[in-house]
């Protein structure tokens, strides 16, 4: 009789109990009256093991970033393929300031950014024509980001979750951007060389030509794998009264 007590009580657990087992990791640890001190703590101390990504929910990283192949096209003609992208360093991001306020939430980043890959190039840059097909070494220094982002409830099988609605991102690069690009002029190495060191002195001019679209870019990727996070985790694991 016990036995069988015992089997019914794990039945119950399964059904009932099961359903409402904890599916946010262990690290995210919900703030109570979502003050602003303890969100930028939480997010801070978060981020390492958020951007690794949670195979379990199908949720990818984000740091590396994988980019297999991203097109432009840009002002002035440019067009530029990047295959084998790999973009990191937003482990280690730091977060300026956090603030979340009904069904809106305001975030300030500070970061180091680095993308690698494969590239090709052909276009005007500035005041030269370029025709480079390569390894692309990108690197932005200090740059701030800032995020305001619009959430809404959904109810799924009765769980709430809470979904991105719509989002800004903005941008600042406080320090210089640099560039590492190999063979930018095909079969003229010199004259790569000497374009490159012209895009280097040159960066926030470059910058003003084809680094947002970069930007974007990663931003795009980044907030498309947060939205899969926030449509798997039950608002109630994220949200504490």
């Amino acid at each position: 009789m016990l036995l069988r007590k015992n089997m019914i009580l794990m039945v119950l657990f399964v059904i009932f109990g099961g359903s409402y087992s904890k599916i946010a990791p262990d690290y995210i640890v919900p703030c109570p009256g979502l003050k602003p001190d303890c969100l930028k703590k939480n997010i801070q101390e978060t981020l390492p093991h958020f951007v690794k990504g949670i195979p379990s929910l199908g949720i990818e990283s984000l740091d590396p970033l994988y980019e297999e192949r991203v097109e432009l096209e840009l002002p002035g003609g440019l067009k530029i393929e990047f295959t084998q992208g790999v973009i990191t360093g937003l482990r280690k991001c730091i977060v300026e300031s956090a603030k979340y306020d009904g069904l809106e939430a305001t975030l300030v980043f500070n970061c180091n950014i680095l993308l690698k890959g494969k590239y090709k190039a052909n276009g005007r840059v500035l005041i030269f024509q370029i025709n480079g097909d390569g390894d692309a070494k990108i690197r932005s220094h200090n740059i701030t980001l800032k995020a305001k982002v619009k959430f809404e409830d959904r109810t799924h099988d009765g769980v709430i979750y809470r979904e991105i609605k719509e989002y800004k991102v903005s941008y600042k690069h406080n320090d210089r951007v640099t560039f590492d690009m190999t063979n930018l002029f095909k079969g003229n190495p010199e004259l790569g060389q000497t374009v490159l060191a012209f895009l280097n002195e040159n960066w926030d001019k470059v910058i003003e030509e084809f680094g947002k679209p970069v930007i974007d870019r990663v931003v795009q990727s980044t907030l498309n794998i947060i939205k899969k996070f926030f449509r798997a985790i039950p608002r109630d694991e994220l949200y504490s009264p």
